[in-house]
């Protein structure tokens, strides 16, 4: 087998592969003895039709057959001779005939791995966010859990709407050449006012109005808005304000403790401790991780197999507009101003991929099947379902292999973090953004 390898491009190569007569014949003539075993002609017993008779009749289906075969049977070891691993499926672009006596070659065309020099990953420069949790903090914390317990209540008197007072109203609102879609007509929404739920401009022309008012004014969205029909332009509202609430805290003592499964508010104020300083580690061990691959993006320059680059671009696009509808955007779209960054962090998630790839492999670092059923076990139970519910789950076809690049690449990090020299900074406490 004679092979041949040419370079494209820095992602694409063609490798051409000749085979001899002799290999051909071989081949043919397997392929030959399996259709005359399966040949009935008038006058001959099945298996004995005469040689010349099936060539008559099947001649040319055997040559395709053999062709077929010869590339189906050869290619990958013809890329293995060559240490070739396409990134995709070979694309055959051409292929001869079969025909006695001579040699038959072929030709394929794959994406591969740009080769570049891995650079030296002994010793990255990482910084350590350092800081201490405070009263301060956890106070500003217990007061959150205060606000999310607010109770509402209506005000009977007489007065304006003020920072800090629910309200209920009706709001329409029309573009300037009189059209309107439904997310600019709501009844009776509730919302905090001094809390920018809506746009600051929305919410400031409400601020000394009393209930039973209305206001009229006009919102300009930025281009980056989050309804795209509305986003760069101009809306004219016109608001009723309904009813005018006041927002009334819990007190922070230990009745309002127990409503989170402690027994007063010295237990309350630990836990939300542990909790910030559990959110500061895993906020710490993330910005390290971003650094160290921020560190081997810049020293890694090499181009991004294009089918690669279009599978994580879609597969970034799908999260972004799956987020967007549970978001309450019904029909978000990705405009042109948009689109590049998509294609600029598919980019980084590529190559990022392909580094700690070749790092994985340079120092030995494998995924156990034990590795795997922990981890798999560790959900199960962070989610309170059956384990065999959950393995069962991850059984399904590429499931598993998806998991085992992501502990694999978070044990390359780890690795690498290890080695890396660190230095402490001083910085800002982690915040609980949930309840």
């Amino acid at each position: 087998m004679k092979i041949d390898v040419e370079d494209i491009d820095s992602t694409r190569k063609k490798i051409r592969v000749s085979l001899s007569s002799d290999q051909v014949a071989e081949k043919r003539n397997s392929v030959f003895r399996d259709v005359m075993g399966g040949v009935s002609v008038k006058g001959f017993r099945k298996g004995k039709v005469p040689r010349h008779v099936v060539e008559s009749m099947y001649g040319k289906e055997v040559d395709q057959e053999t062709a077929s075969n010869l590339v189906s049977e050869t290619l990958s070891e013809a890329l293995a001779q060559r240490s070739l691993l396409p990134v995709t499926r070979p694309d055959i672009t051409e292929m001869g005939e079969v025909k006695t006596g001579e040699d038959f070659a072929y030709s394929a065309e794959f994406e591969v791995v740009p080769d570049f020099e891995l650079s030296d990953y002994s010793s990255i420069p990482v910084k350590k966010t350092v800081r201490q949790v405070t009263e301060e903090d956890i106070d500003a914390e217990v007061q959150k859990l205060r606000e999310r317990s607010a109770q509402s209540r209506l005000i009977e008197e007489d007065r304006s709407a003020k920072e800090g007072d629910y309200l209920f109203v009706d709001y329409s609102g029309k573009f300037e050449d009189g059209e309107t879609i439904d997310d600019l007509n709501r009844q009776n929404v509730r919302f905090l006012l001094g809390e920018e739920q809506f746009a600051p401009e929305f919410e400031e022309n409400l601020l000394g109005k009393k209930a039973g008012e209305e206001a009229q004014f006009s919102v300009s969205y930025p281009e980056d808005f989050l309804i795209p029909e509305a986003a760069g332009k101009t809306v004219s509202f016109t608001v009723k304000i309904n009813e005018i609430h006041d927002r009334i805290l819990p007190e922070a003592d230990d009745d309002f403790a127990k409503d989170f499964d402690v027994e007063g508010i010295s237990e309350l104020k630990e836990a939300i401790k542990e909790q910030l300083e559990h959110l500061h580690e895993d906020e710490q061990l993330s910005s390290m991780r971003e650094q160290i691959v921020d560190d081997l993006l810049s020293k890694n320059q090499f181009d991004v197999p294009p089918s690669l680059l279009e599978k994580e671009e879609e597969s970034l696009k799908a999260r972004f507009l799956s987020d967007m509808q549970r978001g309450g955007v019904t029909e978000p779209e990705i405009g042109e101003d948009v689109a590049p960054k998509f294609t600029e962090k598919a980019a980084e998630s590529v190559r990022t991929s392909i580094i700690l790839g070749r790092i994985a492999q340079k120092e030995n670092v494998r995924v156990t099947r034990k590795q795997l059923n922990e981890h798999i076990d560790r959900l199960a139970a962070s989610y309170n379902l059956p384990p065999d519910q959950v393995h069962k789950a991850y059984e399904q076809p590429g499931t598993m292999e998806h998991l085992e690049s992501q502990i694999k690449t978070r044990g390359v990090l780890d690795l690498l973090l290890e080695r890396a020299q660190i230095e402490e900074v001083e910085g800002e406490p982690a915040q609980i953004d949930k309840e």
